[in-house]
């Protein structure tokens, strides 16, 4: 499923950033938010998928790539939310 997640948000971020459509990759990274926290038996505190997805856009954005924004975007969400 993460891969498969992945491949799609890979196909539709560009277009979807560069028309503004960001809502689309915010609820696709939060499904797949979800997917992983209820994969690995965990419940996510208040805020952490948010945190989680907001950073990968702005990443996104800032012109980052999928693998390193996801992978900062982690990183940064375990180590604010004591993971």
């Amino acid at each position: 499923m993460p891969i498969l997640l992945a491949v799609l948000l890979g196909v539709v971020i560009g277009p979807a950033l560069a028309s503004g459509d960001q809502n689309l990759i915010r609820k696709m990274c939060m499904v797949a938010f979800s997917t992983a926290m209820n994969d690995a038996g965990e419940t996510p505190p208040p805020g952490m998928g948010e945190f989680t997805c907001g950073c990968f856009l702005d990443q996104l954005g800032e012109g980052a790539g999928f693998d390193a924004a996801q992978t900062s975007c982690k990183q940064e969400a375990a180590r604010r939310y004591g993971y």
